[in-house]
């Protein structure tokens, strides 16, 4: 496999990659609805902008360690033909730094929404 020419290349295949996450895992889809709901939650309630940025920056975390794992996974079964403790262990650990991302992302989110659900 060559390596991208420019930086143009490398947005497209990063794209490309976006895309692929997005038409083949289901939990990118899970994962991107649950975004957009709490998205539509922070400008309904009229977040100040850190809020919103701090949303986005967890939202860009949760979906970048879930790229990283759905990546280690698909090394790990394409490299390691028999399935042995090592691949498990790489592939759960790898799903555990989503999990603990997604809980963050939801904790801080409620952290931000709840007393502002419970002022109207």
């Amino acid at each position: 496999m060559q390596k991208n020419k420019n930086i143009f290349e490398s947005i497209r295949c990063a794209i490309n990659g976006i895309m692929l996450g997005l038409k083949q895992e289901k939990n990118f889809i899970i994962y991107f609805f649950i975004a957009v709901l709490f998205f539509v939650f922070n400008i309904i309630l009229k977040v100040d902008i850190m809020e919103l940025i701090v949303f986005f920056i967890l939202c860009s975390i949760v979906f970048a360690f879930e790229y990283i794992n759905t990546a280690m996974e698909r090394v790990v079964d394409k490299f390691i033909i028999k399935k042995n403790m090592d691949a498990k262990y790489i592939k759960d650990v790898s799903a555990a730094s989503v999990l603990i991302m997604g809980i963050t992302f939801f904790i801080v989110e409620g952290l931000i929404l709840i007393p502002k659900l419970l002022n109207l």
